[in-house]
C-alpha cells in the first residue's frame, strides 16, 4: 500500500502559534472585565477553578460549545467575543499556504 505523501511546509499546531496567546488573553479579559474570580467562573460553567485556570493557560483547548458556555458565563456571546480576538489580531486573514496537486 502506497503511504502518502508528507507537504513539504506543515503548518504550525495552534497551539504554537503566537496568535494562541491573544486567544487566551482574550478568554482571561472576558472573565475580568465581568469581575469574576476564577472560582465564580468555575461555579457559572459548573466546572471547577483548576478548569478555568487550564483552559486561561492553554494547557486544556476548549472546543466551540465550550467556548459558547465560557462567553454566556462572562455576558457575553461568541460573536463579540470573536470580534475582539479579530481586533487584537489585526483582523486581517493571512492566506492558507498549500502546495498545489498534480
Amino acid at each position: 500500500m502506497a503511504r502518502a505523501r508528507e507537504p513539504e511546509e506543515r503548518a504550525p499546531k495552534s497551539l504554537y502559534r503566537p496568535e494562541n496567546q491573544t486567544f487566551l488573553a482574550t478568554l482571561r479579559a472576558l472573565r475580568k472585565r465581568q469581575k469574576l474570580t476564577q472560582v465564580e467562573l468555575a461555579e457559572r460553567l459548573g466546572r471547577s477553578q483548576n478548569y478555568v485556570t487550564s483552559a486561561e493557560r492553554g494547557v486544556i483547548r476548549l472546543d466551540g460549545l465550550q467556548l459558547r458556555d465560557w462567553c454566556q458565563a462572562c455576558g457575553t456571546d461568541l460573536i463579540a467575543w470573536a470580534t475582539e480576538v479579530e481586533k487584537v489580531l489585526g483582523g486581517g486573514r493571512k492566506p492558507i499556504r498549500r502546495k498545489p496537486t498534480g
